[in-house]
C-alpha cells in the first residue's frame, strides 16, 4: 500500500505503450536516443513512467516508430489530457477492452479484486468465458468471442509469470451457483477455482449470502497497489472502464476491501465451500 503522489495514470499509460513500441521497432535504446537528441537518461524516465510527457517528444517517438495515423492520434489525445485526474473511457468496439488493464497487472505488486456476480476474469476457464459472451444477449460473432476468449486467457499469465505479483480475490457466494454454461461448464470452473486457489500467490475468499448488505454492494472493483507509483482502482461497467487514482477514491477502495475482509470466510473455508458447491454439480 501507499499514498504516494506521482505521474498520471494517463502518462503511465502511454509511457507503457512507447516503451512496447520501441522493443516491437526493433530499435534498441541508444538508436532511439541518437535519433530524436534525447538522453538515455530522458528516455528511460519517458519509458518508465517517471516524468510527465511532452506532446513533441511524444510526437517525435511515434513518428520514428512509424505508428499508423490513427493510432498516433489516440495516443496524443491522452497525452493532451495528462494532467486531468483520473480516466475514464468508453467502450468503442463491442467487445470489452482488455489491454490497458493488463498493461497495469503486469505493473502491480498486489491485486485486490472483488467481484458480485461472475468469476473474476483472471480466474476464468475458456469455455465460462464463452458462455458468458454467449449469454450476454450481445450477439457477439463467432470471430469475436475467439478474439475476447484469447484476450482474456492470454491475460492470465499474470498470475505465474516471473516474480508474479500477489493476487486477492473476494467473491460472492452466489456467483458459484450461477449456472453460467450449464452444471459441467460449471462445475470445471470452480474446479479451476479450487486449485487457483491452492498458489502460493493466489487468496480467494467468499462472501456468504447470509451477510445481507455490506460495503461491496456498491459493485465490483479491482485495486492495483505499485511500488514506484500510486495505486489504482479499476471500474467496469456496461461499455465503459475508469482507473481512479485521486487518493480520496484509492482509500475508499482499500477501506472496503478491508471490511470486506473481515466478514469474508477463510480461505480454507472457501476452499471447502468451492468444493462442495462443485461435487453438489455432479
Amino acid at each position: 500500500m501507499n499514498g504516494r503522489v506521482g505521474v498520471p495514470v494517463r502518462v503511465r499509460r502511454v509511457s507503457s505503450e512507447l516503451r512496447e513500441l520501441r522493443l516491437r521497432s526493433g530499435l534498441g535504446a541508444e538508436e532511439v536516443a541518437g535519433a530524436l537528441g534525447f538522453s538515455m537518461s530522458k528516455l528511460s524516465r519517458i519509458e518508465n513512467g517517471q516524468r510527465g510527457l511532452y506532446a513533441d517528444d511524444v510526437s517525435a517517438l511515434l513518428g520514428l516508430y512509424r505508428v499508423p495515423a490513427e493510432r498516433r492520434e489516440e495516443l496524443m489525445k491522452i497525452v493532451r489530457t495528462a494532467s486531468h485526474p483520473n480516466w475514464w473511457q468508453v467502450q468503442d468496439g463491442r467487445l470489452p477492452a482488455l489491454e490497458d488493464l493488463i498493461r497495469f497487472e503486469n505493473e502491480a505488486t498486489t491485486f485486490h479484486n472483488y467481484e458480485t456476480m461472475i468469476v473474476p476474469g483472471l480466474l476464468q476457464t475458456s469455455e465460462y468465458t464463452v458462455a458468458l459472451c454467449e449469454g450476454s444477449g450481445r450477439g457477439f460473432t463467432a470471430a469475436e468471442v475467439r478474439q475476447f476468449v484469447n484476450a482474456r486467457m492470454s491475460r492470465q499469465t499474470v498470475l505465474h509469470s516471473a516474480g508474479a505479483a500477489e493476487f486477492v480475490f473476494l467473491i460472492e457466494h452466489g456467483v458459484l451457483e450461477r449456472l453460467v454454461g450449464g452444471p459441467g461448464v460449471m462445475y470445471r470452473q470452480l474446479m479451476h477455482l479450487h486449485s487457483s486457489s491452492s498458489r502460493d500467490n493466489v487468496t480467494l475468499r467468499i462472501l456468504p449470502s447470509s451477510l445481507g448488505a455490506h460495503p461491496g454492494l456498491d459493485g465490483p472493483f479491482v485495486l492495483l497497489e505499485f511500488v514506484n507509483h500510486q495505486d489504482l482502482v479499476h471500474v467496469e461497467c456496461r461499455g465503459s472502464t475508469s482507473f481512479l487514482e485521486e487518493a480520496e477514491h484509492v482509500a475508499a477502495a482499500r477501506e472496503a476491501l478491508e471490511r470486506l475482509c473481515e466478514v469474508a470466510l477463510s480461505a480454507e473455508d472457501s476452499a471447502e465451500l468451492i468444493a462442495r458447491t462443485a461435487d453438489g454439480m455432479t
